[in-house]
């Protein structure tokens, strides 16, 4: 941490900031295993990534979750990432997701009907409304770590077991 460096305790520093309100940062890794469960893991995954990845946030772009692993999710894929928009590699479900994440990420309020019409072609109303509370703790957690100079990902913690 750049700026807090008096925080009690011991571990790195996402531990040590989490030990001034534990109660509150419970609450935060207990909503990111909520929205992973309420996710399809793949999707979420990229989704992560890609954010980390607008947003310069180093620490979230070396964890993995196993869970999109398991369900097939490669290193090869996630090196596309960045061209999502015409690698061969995504599917139009996984395009639809994506260009609503990046505009989440980029300006909220440029997000359209058009976005959303987009995934609810592929996800019931009930998995875009998880699918959109995920990219806004995905984007809350990475920019607050960002802001605070959390140098290590609290996602390592909570990806290997979602």
């Amino acid at each position: 941490m750049t700026w807090l460096p008096d925080l009690p305790g011991e571990g790195n520093d996402w531990e040590r900031l989490s030990a001034v309100f534990p109660g509150a940062f419970h609450a935060v890794e207990e909503l990111h295993r909520a929205l992973w469960a309420a996710n399809d893991p793949v999707l979420v995954e990229l989704a992560r990534l890609r954010i980390a990845t607008l947003l310069g946030f180093e620490a979230g772009l070396v964890v993995r979750s196993q869970q999109a692993r398991q369900a097939g999710l490669g290193e090869d894929k996630i090196a596309e990432l960045s061209s999502w928009p015409t690698s061969a590699r995504f599917s139009a479900r996984e395009r639809a997701c994506l260009a609503l994440a990046e505009q989440f990420v980029i300006d909220v309020n440029g997000v359209t009907d058009r976005h959303v019409d987009d995934v609810l072609a592929y996800l019931s109303s009930g998995e875009c409304y998880a699918y959109v509370n995920a990219l806004s703790a995905f984007e809350n957690l990475q920019r607050g770590c960002l802001t605070l100079g959390v140098t290590t990902s609290p996602e390592a913690r909570w990806l290997a077991s979602v």
